[in-house]
């Protein structure tokens, strides 16, 4: 199991001074002044650009490599009214690469349609299958978004019967590029475009502006254009593709997110309406947060688990009646896949048990029969963040052939890892932290000893630690509704730009409540009379290894949640960790612990020797919560629950349960948990009364104790 800690994401302390200016100039709290220094805008100019989005400027398309190619033959298609199919990918950005061609095509007078491949029937990417029906049904020219730089062979096949190719694509090219009449691609080797991070529909966005400059003779005018009518389709394939925003994307999300807010087409309106986030008609504030885990998830899931055409039917809507049934279909459908994917998770998780050998076994590589493979990703991710280990699911046909899914953590390249059990694959691919694979039922234990084998070289055998990474220690009297306002400055949000997180230090917890069905937690935070209300998302109260009372140090980002007309300050919780006080005292308990079992004395001051009240409550607490049955307990909880208190209350706590073992009334297996040790006990029946003044262990623990 990994352990959570925090550190300060650039620990560099901020130039006061600087702050100071930035305050001053600019009329903000200085919390937001540290963040603009800490993502180095730290003059007064930069930060204003940043801030009023002027740090960035939208580049002439014409300088991607083959665009006036692209363009010439988009044309030439215009004028010799030929049919068009674009041919795009199942996810967001492919739904939304699709829609703004789709749209742009159309109104400007060319016959096109668009196909996305089925994921489960035909799978990613072009075929010949597909070129062949598309040939057949009279089109003479097919435009790839989101996908085609290395359907070298397919598009080859095109060429031969006839059906022509543009391919607009952002995923890595090889040296060698597909035979078509124009590649766009800013990553192609041989293109010198300034910006290389843009997202599929990114392209298509540089790629109609291109079109239209070539018809109206104006860069100005036709960006206009074009930013007026799709930015909030581009602005949505960015955010969920995770590109990162800045240049030209952060323009685009810019602009993309206020469309979304004062000018949104009506499958979008609708999209939101049914996901919340519009209420009562009224106008909110849209956030790449909004699109990340509200919107994007309802269209990846008809992608994953349906066909993505419904999403892409959504945005192309301008009838209500229509919008609002495709739109609760997809979140139909988004339901759907959340239980797939829990059931998954839950599955997974019975796997791994409280037994699994993460020493011997650091990449955590689980199959079974008929998993979705729209959603073993998903479930993948989750488990790698849950335990701090790569995950790799494997679903399994009635074939025996298996597809998997992979993530994986920093120190562990994951294509590298799947290179070395290359010969027990049938093929592979993706990136360091994620990647895809198939796999014979026949070689599945054979790949898993060997990529385990691999990792334990990489890894190490120790616990691993998952640093949680911070960008500020704020106080309780810095954290407000102003300064939660005053974040939105800082928008758009996203890989390069990532929202900022907060750790609140040595707050107590003072209530714990379940809410959406105990689910998620509602927790009531307490520093220096200051409370403060936080929601932690995706776990139940029974699950939190954590209570009331005990000192924590909460990670956070920070927002107001408006909900009916009512708004309220919100911590949302990345993690709950124990201080670094009490991580400190868990170092010298263990340490005493062992010392003293070792034949070191100790002081009658050190308060170690537990009293008979102390061993009442404490069996009493055990019997009654056990309830006959095993059951988890972490040190905190007994620490809490039966009031042991003292400098070195862990290690006496440690010795009572020594010696309830000893005298049979329990059994206790330690276990490491997230946060903190976790004793598994069960309660054994014991005829008449135990006299704990024979134990052992007792005797020799008093027989240790140094008197005053």
């Amino acid at each position: 199991m990994a352990t959570i800690k925090w550190q300060l994401q650039n620990e560099n302390i901020a130039d006061d001074a600087v702050v100071a200016e930035l305050c001053r100039e600019l009329n903000i709290l200085p919390a937001t002044a540290k963040l603009l220094w800490k993502r180095g805008y730290r003059t007064t100019q930069s930060a204003r650009e940043f801030i009023r989005k002027e740090d960035g400027i939208f580049h002439d398309p014409y300088l991607m490599k083959d665009m006036d190619k692209a363009v010439e033959r988009v044309i030439l298609a215009q004028r010799k009214k030929e049919k068009v199919m674009i041919f795009g990918d199942y996810d967001v950005d492919g739904v939304t690469s699709v829609s703004v061609l789709y749209l742009y095509l159309r109104s400007i007078g060319i016959n096109c349609d668009y196909h996305i491949p089925s994921r489960t029937g035909e799978g990613y990417g072009i075929s010949k299958c597909a070129v062949d029906n598309i040939a057949d049904d009279g089109y003479s020219l097919m435009i790839s978004v989101d996908t085609g730089i290395t359907a070298f062979d397919e598009i080859e096949y095109a060429k031969s019967i006839g059906l022509e190719t543009i391919v607009t694509d952002h995923h890595e090219c090889h040296v060698r590029i597909p035979d078509a009449v124009a590649v766009v691609n800013p990553k192609r080797h041989d293109c010198t475009y300034p910006f290389k991070e843009l997202a599929g529909v990114g392209v298509v966005f540089k790629f109609i502006t291109a079109i239209e400059m070539n018809r109206v003779s104006d860069i100005s005018d036709a960006l206009s254009t074009v930013c007026n009518e799709y930015s909030d389709l581009v602005a949505t394939g960015t955010i969920a593709d995770v590109m990162p925003l800045y240049d030209e994307n952060r323009l685009i999300v810019s602009m993309g997110l206020k469309k979304l807010e004062l000018d949104t087409r009506v499958g979008m309106k609708t999209l939101l309406e049914k996901a919340g986030v519009i209420q009562d008609d009224k106008a909110v504030r849209v956030t790449s947060s909004t699109i990340g885990y509200s919107i994007a998830p309802r269209i990846n899931a008809a992608g994953r688990l349906s066909e993505a055409s419904i999403a892409v039917e959504l945005m192309l809507s301008t009838d209500e009646k229509k919008a609002n049934e495709l739109a609760e279909l997809l979140c139909d459908i988004n339901v759907q896949r959340k239980d797939e994917e829990n059931a998954i998770a839950k599955e997974a998780a019975e796997m791994i048990n409280g037994d699994y050998d993460f020493a011997n076994n650091p990449v955590i590589v689980l199959a079974k029969e008929n998993w979705h493979h729209g959603v073993i990703g998903i479930v993948a991710s989750r488990l790698t963040d849950k335990y701090g280990h790569p995950t790799i699911l494997v679903s399994f046909d009635e074939d025996g052939m298996g597809k998997g899914s992979g993530r994986s953590v920093k120190g562990l390249n994951l294509v590298e890892a799947l290179s070395c059990c290359s010969d027990v694959l049938e093929k592979f691919g993706g990136h360091e932290l994620a990647a895809g694979l198939s796999v014979e039922k026949k070689n599945f234990d054979e790949f898993k000893r060997r990529i385990n084998e691999y990792a334990v070289k990489q890894l190490g055998t120790e616990n691993t630690e998952k640093i949680c990474t911070v960008d500020l220690v704020l106080d309780e009297n810095e954290i407000n509704e102003r300064q939660a306002d005053e974040l939105y400055l800082l928008e758009p949000y996203g890989t390069g730009n990532p929202p900022p997180v907060f750790v609140l230090c040595d707050a107590q917890i003072n209530e714990i409540t379940g809410i959406g069905f105990n689910k998620h937690c509602r927790i009531s935070l307490k520093k220096n009379s200051k409370f403060f209300s936080a929601v932690l998302f995706g776990h139940s109260p029974d699950s939190l290894e954590f209570s009331k009372g005990d000192t924590v140090d909460a990670v956070f980002s920070l927002e107001i949640n408006e909900y009916r007309k009512h708004r309220n300050l919100q911590l949302n919780l990345k993690h709950i960790l124990l201080n670094r006080k009490y991580i400190a005292d868990i170092e010298r308990w263990e340490e005493l612990y062992t010392d003293i079992k070792n034949g070191a004395h100790y002081k009658h001051d050190d308060n170690i020797f537990p009293s008979r009240p102390e061993f009442a409550s404490l069996y009493t607490y055990i019997k009654r919560k056990s309830n006959s049955k095993a059951a988890d307990f972490s040190r905190r909880e007994l620490l809490c629950e039966v009031a042991l208190r003292g400098e070195n209350s862990g290690v006496k706590l440690d010795f009572m349960l020594d010696v309830f073992e000893e005298m049979k009334l329990l059994s206790v297996k330690r276990n490491n948990g997230e946060f903190d040790k976790v004793y598994n006990i069960t309660v054994k029946f014991v005829r008449g009364k135990v006299n704990l003044d024979k134990s052992l262990i007792l005797k020799n623990l008093r027989s240790k104790q140094e008197k005053v």
